[in-house]
């Protein structure tokens, strides 16, 4: 157990640690959104009070979008970092829980009983570190998506290359499907967070059930006075478990929502997948439709020579 407390005290110096680190990574992403908000905040009043003429009000416009996207940009930044911190946590707790699984498989129930409540402990911050992780990815997805959406868009209007429409179609689907996988990791330790927490109350339940009461005959005054203590005991003890019960039944019935929005989230998967395996195979049509027209159009063109030459 001091080996463990050394450990703990170890973890908890790295996440100070890190935590300065990334603030200070974080420190200009953060200036750089402020102002950027700041100044577009104050070209939108100027556009709203002021009598301006239309290209003055084309410069404004411009230039508001301009820091509508480094403000997006540092809000990406921010995200990313964010990724990278949440990644050095889980790391080092996963290191931490797969060690003291290992060091439970050395040890007896009941040698082992005194540091069930820290490994306990380990798999709930696991997966609540997880948990952040996996949220802050899919921040940074939905913002690549979003970032896609806005070049096809912008492709489109164009109507000019069609090719690389196609190629950010496939990217789009791509990210997609990445957002669905990270989207089931969430689930997973949402999951995981509701079964540490299940398994605690069974234990604690099953600690206060096996404290056990016997009864001799009572020979005095005192002796029942004793005894009617120690049914006080017991039946403070029957409300405790009754309390857990109920607390056991609503962590179950979070976790059948759980179950439910994984079947959801799942069929969304597999219609996306479809999508893009229709999408692939429309594209590859395409290609060989073009490549067919292209090599007609040089036979033909090798013809035209051929008779020109004999013409002249």
């Amino acid at each position: 157990m001091e080996l463990y407390k050394e450990e703990d005290e170890a973890y908890l110096e790295l996440v100070t640690v890190a935590t300065e680190f990334y603030q200070y990574l974080l420190l200009p992403f953060r200036d750089m959104r402020e102002l950027a908000t700041l100044y577009r905040l104050e070209i939108l009043k100027s556009l709203q009070a002021d009598r301006l003429g239309p290209k003055r009000v084309e410069a404004l416009q411009k230039e508001a979008k301009e820091w509508t996207d480094q403000a997006e940009e540092a809000v990406c930044s921010i995200q990313n970092v964010t990724v990278g911190y949440f990644k050095e946590t889980v790391t080092a707790l996963a290191a931490m829980h797969k060690q003291m699984e290992q060091d439970q498989k050395r040890f007896g129930q009941a040698a082992w009983a005194s540091a069930s409540p820290r490994l306990e402990n380990l798999k709930y911050l696991l997966a609540k570190e997880s948990l952040q992780h996996m949220r802050a990815r899919e921040l940074c997805l939905k913002h690549k998506r979003v970032d896609i959406r806005k070049q096809m868009e912008t492709l489109s209007e164009q109507k000019n290359d069609v090719a690389q429409v196609e190629k950010l179609e496939l990217e789009y689907y791509g990210t997609q499907l990445e957002l669905y996988e990270v989207q089931f990791e969430i689930l997973k330790n949402e999951e995981m967070l509701l079964v540490t927490q299940l398994e605690t109350l069974k234990r604690q339940m099953k600690e206060i059930q096996d404290e056990v009461i016997y009864y001799d005959t009572c020979e005095n005054s005192e002796e029942l006075e004793a005894m009617d203590q120690a049914l006080e005991t017991s039946r403070a003890s029957s409300s405790e478990v009754a309390r857990l019960r109920q607390k056991t039944q609503q962590l179950e019935t979070k976790r059948g929502i759980i179950c439910s929005r994984r079947a959801y989230l799942r069929n969304k998967k597999d219609q996306c997948e479809e999508s893009q395996r229709l999408r692939i195979q429309q594209a590859q049509e395409t290609t060989r439709y073009f490549q067919q027209h292209h090599n007609i159009q040089i036979v033909c063109m090798k013809k035209w020579k051929v008779e020109r030459e004999f013409c002249f």
